[in-house]
């Protein structure tokens, strides 16, 4: 009998300490791209310097749908995403059009649904964006993509087969509409080639992601969206309120990275990342050595 209540003791306390443990330890949830990484680990080496918390980092999220469902069935509680696909995954955009309305409405309605905090926005946004060599930009005088419509119907584009399928209003087909042109041939290929395409002449113009480091390492040109045709998708910190609540020092930590960290600097962060092959925690804590923000 003295046994079996030695180890119903011990087991409890083994329970006990395990819960204790599990409370002070927090998880931050990214997804496959690099940057949403060197975030993660950002946050890791920010509140591990600052706070008795331990994190541990879940990467290769599959999508950051997956990564807001997570938070909200209480899998993790930190992690960065952007304001129109957050906002798109379970709500209705208000005006797609409106940078700053669509990030005060992703606040609201994060926070009133699923009691999530999204922070102000880290300083870049991952949109996508038409691409072209500098030396075409030059040829041709190009800034932005109205600048394009004379020459549209001569030009070759490359881009995401879902991009150029996709209905509704943010697709090829709303594309054309609103800029009043079309491309003299338009074809579907996959996201990760069209950078190689471009840089060997393969195609004209092509839909690029505005953080992809190849951008800088291709000696590419983004041209403005005149016309404000892609929605905003301004990255930001989404904690947990609950958790924010019951460590309100977490609040000062992610605070000082609102505005931080501009396009330049994440397309640089990527590119030592997916060009030069260092790990993104290292580039995380790089950085923030850098910056003065960790010792």
């Amino acid at each position: 009998m003295k046994k079996k209540l030695t180890i119903f003791i011990l087991l409890l306390l083994i329970f006990v300490l395990s819960a204790c443990s599990g409370g002070d330890k927090l998880i931050v949830g990214t997804q496959t791209y690099s940057e949403t990484k060197t975030m993660g680990y950002m946050y890791k080496e920010l509140i591990e310097a600052n706070t008795d918390l331990s994190v541990e980092v879940k990467t290769d999220m599959a999508t950051d749908t997956l990564v807001l469902e997570s938070m909200m069935s209480d899998e993790l509680e930190i992690a960065t995403t952007y304001t129109g696909t957050a906002l798109s995954s379970f709500f209705d955009i208000e005006n797609p059009r409106d940078r700053e309305g669509t990030m005060k409405q992703t606040q609201n309605d994060f926070s009133e649904e699923y009691n999530i905090k999204v922070y102000d926005a880290l300083g870049f946004a991952n949109t996508y964006a038409l691409a072209v060599t500098q030396e075409f930009a030059d040829e041709h005088n190009l800034n932005t993509v109205s600048d394009l419509k004379s020459i549209a119907g001569d030009l070759t584009f490359g881009s995401d087969t879902s991009w150029l399928e996709r209905k509704g209003d943010d697709g090829y087909a709303a594309f054309t509409e609103l800029y009043g042109f079309e491309f003299g041939d338009a074809s579907p290929m996959s996201p990760t080639l069209v950078y190689d395409a471009l840089k060997n002449n393969d195609m004209d113009v092509v839909l690029a992601y505005s953080t992809d480091a190849r951008i800088d390492t291709y000696n590419l040109k983004t041209l403005e969206d005149d016309m404000q045709f892609f929605p905003p998708y301004d990255a930001s910190s989404y904690v947990k309120q609950e958790t924010l609540d019951e460590y309100p020092e977490l609040d000062e930590i992610f605070s000082q990275l609102v505005g931080k960290i501009d396009l330049d600097t994440i397309r640089k962060l990527n590119r030592k990342v997916d060009v030069d092959g260092e790990e993104p925690h290292d580039v995380a804590i790089e950085y923030l050595k850098e910056q003065g923000l960790l010792e």
